[in-house]
């Protein structure tokens, strides 16, 4: 099987690999870890086993990968950097996490521990969707997007590309979050928001033409 490679030193790239260590043998084996790959990674650094080489480093042939980090603009011009290398996007999925029926779920994309995907939902590439993040029945996430942590996409929202959703927060359900919009801490969506823009508080307001 194609080498696997985590994108990504921090918090999130090393939670990843303890969760896979502790998941079924079948899954240590389909994601057993080769290399750390970061863009500062060309000093030797090892973690917890792992080497950490820069993109320019791996000279094997083109690995599968995910981006485990939350930041959706660099993750997304990671993605289509690698990509164009010949690297492909994997799917994670944890063991504990529980997917419906009829979901689509794009490469790249990291389910964490305790996550709800519910029926005929949909979600992009290169997604985050952290421990216990629920997305509710026909909704969509779109690619880039990062859900940190708690956070409830209700029934038939829509989150567009590139949106980050701060811990806890919530979309009502059949409301849309507009491209590249930042939706903070614990806020509550209860309107539809626009591209762009950054929403916090319950319910969620505009603060970034304060």
């Amino acid at each position: 099987m194609t080498q696997f490679v985590i994108v990504g030193t921090g918090g999130m790239g090393r939670e990843l690999l303890g969760w896979i260590a502790g998941c079924s043998a079948a899954t240590r084996d389909r994601f057993r870890t080769t290399a750390f790959i970061s863009e500062g990674g060309d000093d030797g650094s090892v973690i917890h086993g792992v080497p950490v080489l820069h993109p320019d480093q791996w000279i094997d042939s083109p690995p599968r990968f995910v981006i485990a980090f939350a930041d959706p603009a660099k993750k997304k011009r990671l993605a289509q950097e690698l990509e164009a290398r010949g690297w492909i996007p994997e799917i994670f999925i944890h063991e504990s996490a529980v997917v419906g029926l009829a979901t689509s779920i794009g490469r790249g994309t990291i389910i964490c521990p305790f996550c709800r995907i519910s029926s005929d939902s949909e979600i992009g590439e290169h997604v985050l969707v952290n421990g216990g993040s629920g997305i509710g029945h026909d909704a969509t996430v779109g690619s880039y997007s990062s859900l940190l942590g708690s956070v409830s996409v209700n029934g038939n929202a829509r989150v567009g590309e590139g949106v980050l959703l701060g811990a806890g927060s919530m979309i009502y359900p059949g409301k849309r979050v507009g491209n590249w919009a930042t939706i903070g801490l614990a806020s509550v969506v209860l309107r539809n928001v626009p591209d762009g823009a950054t929403m916090f508080g319950n319910p969620a307001t505009r603060i970034d033409r304060r």
